[in-house]
């Protein structure tokens, strides 16, 4: 089963390379060379649900019990040859309670929990004229649960429990580097566009690279406009695009064979993200995290020992980064992902943890697209006699772990409403632990696929 089915996927690879080399392709443009007009894009996302029930049963019990949750999430980023900045807020707030009786013991049952967390974060990469940058930003995040439950009987005694816990933590950063890494998807979704006119005799006569480059940057330009209608905003892309055509003398005809072409790439052309450049930084980045616990619970019903409880711990951490990206896209069809990052973290256990990842895509039309991934994380952890609830275990942990993996997959359109994915992945582990003079080494190997098929009646 298993070889049948890597037999297939090759095959499946190899196949869509074959029908990729009948596409045209303008080859004398070097995505790489692209880069984005200054842009600046909002978004705001909303979302919000509740349920309930009600049960009885008229000789035995009844109960009810009521939900609700409420999700805001807000982007904002900007890009400039000088600037790249993000802000990021987000804040959810959920939450149920129910009861019930019953009617046989005289006994009645409360209980509910509240959930809320909230975070904000942002970042900024200062450019000079060399891509010499100073990068720096943070975050800040809250979350607090309360759980609580109370029965009570005939006599009016209760049981009852109470639990709650907090969460907040902070960290900034503070970087320098040089580089920076341009999204191309905009430039690729442009070559598509063209080609695709060019396969059907739309195009009066070639682009020139210089309008290419122009196609592109009105791409991403009208892409980040905001609008609260989706269907407009469409129509608003469209209606741009179709007019640089228009405006530059670039097209034989507005037909049918024209605009379904351009709906066609407009929809599907952009459906994977394409980058280009590469990048080095040097990052200090201090945390510290809180927590906070509490529980209590009486019993008068029951016969158990009340118990109470609360602990608070703050941790901080302090870590310093070698960070590499790297991006190429070689053609319109192939792209080569490198990332690298060499971690040192000082906290109450001290490690080193290196990982490094090299990524193959293959993108022969704007419905596929195909990748190989081999990754190799390597860490090594010291634990040295902590102390919990200010109590110092003489206890010293050293672990050394190496952890490869490889992944193959695939993602391609039979037609528009149907769809497949195909993933394999492989694993090797290599671990060794030393607790306080006993040593122990493990090797594990794991591997996995996944096969899924999607078709949309509308």
């Amino acid at each position: 089963m298993k070889k049948t089915f890597i037999s297939g996927f090759i095959l499946c690879f190899i196949g869509t390379f074959s029908m990729s080399s009948i596409a045209q392709e303008y080859k004398n443009f070097d995505l790489s060379k692209y880069y984005t007009p200054d842009i600046v894009r909002n978004q705001l996302d909303v979302s919000g649900s509740s349920n309930g029930s009600f049960n009885s049963s008229l000789d035995h019990s009844s109960g009810n019990y009521i939900n609700g949750n409420l999700n805001a999430a807000f982007s904002n980023y900007k890009s400039t040859r000088k600037l790249i900045r993000t802000i990021n807020a987000n804040i959810s707030l959920s939450g149920i309670t129910g009861n019930g009786n019953d009617l046989t013991t005289g006994t009645n049952r409360q209980n509910g929990d509240f959930n809320n967390s909230a975070g904000f974060g942002t970042s900024y990469q200062l450019f000079n004229t060399s891509k010499q940058f100073l990068s720096f930003g943070g975050n800040i995040n809250y979350g607090y649960a309360s759980e609580y439950s109370n029965q009570t009987d005939s006599l009016k005694k209760a049981d009852t429990y109470k639990h709650y816990s907090l969460n907040a933590g902070l960290n900034a950063y503070i970087g320098v580097g040089i580089g920076r890494i341009e999204n191309v998807t905009d430039a690729q979704q442009a070559v598509y566009l063209i080609e695709a006119f060019t396969k059907n005799n739309v195009l009066d006569r070639d682009l020139s690279t210089n309008e290419i480059f122009s196609l592109s940057q009105e791409i991403s330009r009208i892409k980040n406009k905001r609008f609260l209608d989706a269907r407009l905003h469409l129509m608003d892309e469209v209606s741009h695009v179709d007019s640089f055509f228009v405006a530059n003398n670039l097209i034989k005809k507005s037909d049918a064979n024209y605009f379904t072409n351009l709906y066609d790439i407009w929809l599907y052309g952009d459906r994977f993200e394409r980058k280009a450049g590469q990048s080095f930084e040097i990052r200090f980045t201090p945390s510290a995290t809180l927590y906070n616990y509490y529980y209590k619970t009486t019993y008068e019903i029951s016969n158990n020992t009340n118990l109470e409880n609360e602990n608070s711990n703050l941790i901080a951490t302090y870590n310093l980064a070698l960070i590499y990206n790297y991006e190429k896209p070689v053609n319109q069809k192939w792209q080569h992902s490198i990332n690298a990052t060499l971690v040192g973290v000082f906290s109450d256990q001290r490690y080193t943890k290196a990982n490094a990842s090299y990524r193959l895509g293959f993108y022969p039309n704007t419905r596929t697209n195909l990748y190989a991934q081999i990754s190799q994380n390597i860490e090594y952890n010291f634990y040295g006699s902590p102390t919990i609830n200010g109590y110092t275990y003489p206890v010293n942990i050293k672990k050394f772990s190496s952890d490869t993996y490889l992944a193959l997959g695939t993602y391609y359109y039979f037609s528009p409403q149907l769809r497949l994915t195909a993933a394999i992945n492989l694993m090797k582990q290599h671990q060794i632990g030393y607790i306080t003079g006993i040593s122990q080494t493990s090797n594990t190997l794991n591997s996995n696929f996944s096969v899924g098929v999607n078709y949309s009646f509308f």
